[in-house]
């Protein structure tokens, strides 16, 4: 791949708070399924695409498209 194509993905840079409820959220998944591989964290996940939407200002018909292709 080359760096001409990876340097136009869209990378949000936001601030260090929305940074930090994603990295919270990733570690309180990450410490459910250590505990217990087979542990529900379903809510959490959906959470985190709530925060990951707004990460990238994505409209509620853009969400349904990502939902609907992620089913």
């Amino acid at each position: 791949m080359k760096t001409t194509y990876i340097k136009k993905l869209p990378i949000p840079v936001e601030p260090l708070e929305q940074q930090s409820a994603v990295e919270r959220l990733a570690d309180r998944i990450l410490a459910a399924k250590a505990r217990d591989a087979a542990a529900d964290t379903s809510a959490l996940e959906r959470e985190m695409d709530q925060l990951v939407y707004a990460l990238y200002g994505l409209t509620p018909d853009e969400i349904q498209i990502v939902e609907g292709a992620a089913k």
